[in-house]
């Protein structure tokens, strides 16, 4: 990338946030969605850099994307609007500057496409999981639970869990994040816990189930657990022992590794451990622990393969960790703004 190339990539990752934080600000304003939709339009750099910060924002739990009106190329002005800053200002009356107009490049469709879809922010977070849950953490928050039959549960930053229990039955539904369970035996009454369709099914033992975008991953620490996802083709049925893992993709994907016992859970000491994963999955499991957002611009960082143990407790000393050692960089947009990008 050319050094006026990066300079418009980042200057257009500051706008992005800006334009968050000036669409709650203005929510339902149509002065302000009018002169977002310019700015959306004006350029591919913006149209990425909306993209990603939507992005961040929708797996921090911060803020979820919303239905807008698509944006056609045939619209697409090749004029520079004015930034949201300098629109703030404009509006509470402070000194200003407009920019001078300048040609761009027509965006390509596909990522106006792409960003038009996550255009609008609703500033809470998922209405249905706080709905459902019946327990839950917030950013950098861990929550001990005694379930009814004596059961343990501890469940991680950003985390929900719904329980039902039966005579026949005892069910555990996560709902979002990731969550520790230490089960009391009661051979009448199995234990479930449901992540999005796929299910661990226990007597009594102590184990780890975490759900992500794609997929659930199950540890296990003691006794000897069951995982099932009927919704595959061909069904997924993995049965585990101690220090053993399981990954299943909702695509029916199956990947397993193992580890010492001690390190099952390793997020219940502050720690995120991984052996030969993609970059990406290091930084979602540090986003619960970081009170801010996390923006990922491109991916050839984030696919790159990873091992090592990190500091959730301190998830931006830990990023710099990861992307020193890996090849990436790190910007501190604001305090709660974190962009990582490929050298």
């Amino acid at each position: 990338m050319t050094e006026a190339s990066e300079y418009d990539a980042r200057r257009a990752d500051e706008e992005a946030v800006e334009w968050v934080i000036l669409l709650r600000e203005e929510l339902g304003d149509a002065d302000v969605r009018a002169r977002f939709d310019a700015w959306l339009a004006a350029s591919v750099i913006n149209a990425r850099a909306w993209a990603d910060t939507a992005h961040a924002y929708d797996r921090a739990g911060d803020a979820r994307p919303a239905h807008s009106p698509p944006v056609r190329a045939a619209e697409v002005r090749p004029v520079l609007p004015q930034g949201p800053v300098a629109y703030r200002r404009k509006r509470t009356g402070a000194r200003t500057t407009q920019p001078k107009e300048r040609r761009l490049p027509k965006p390509r469709t596909w990522i106006i496409g792409a960003a038009a879809a996550c255009l609008a922010i609703i500033t809470v977070p998922s209405l249905m999981v706080h709905v459902q849950a019946d327990y839950l953490t917030g950013t950098a928050e861990t929550r001990d639970v005694k379930l009814a039959d004596g059961s343990f549960a501890r469940l991680a930053p950003h985390s929900a869990i719904a329980v039902t229990y039966a005579a026949n039955h005892r069910q555990v539904r996560l709902l979002k994040g990731e969550a520790w369970f230490d089960v009391r035996h009661d051979a009448a009454r199995p234990f479930y816990v449901d992540a999005n369709g796929v299910t661990t099914t226990v007597l009594g033992t102590a184990f780890d189930v975490r759900l992500d975008t794609d997929g659930v991953t199950t540890e296990l620490a003691r006794g000897r657990v069951r995982v099932d996802y009927a919704y595959a083709a061909p069904p997924v049925s993995e049965q585990l022992l101690p220090g053993q893992a399981v990954r299943v993709g909702f695509d029916g994907a199956v990947s397993r590794d193992s580890r010492p016992v001690e390190q099952v859970a390793a997020w219940r000491n502050r720690q995120i451990l991984v052996r030969d994963r993609p970059a990406t999955e290091v930084i979602d499991a540090l986003r619960p622990w970081y009170s801010g957002v996390i923006i990922v611009r491109g991916d050839g960082f984030a696919r790159q393969r990873v091992t090592g143990l990190y500091n959730a407790a301190d998830p931006v000393e830990a990023l710099k960790g990861l992307t020193q050692a890996y090849g990436g960089s790190v910007s501190t947009m604001t305090p709660w703004v974190i962009v990582l990008s490929s050298h």
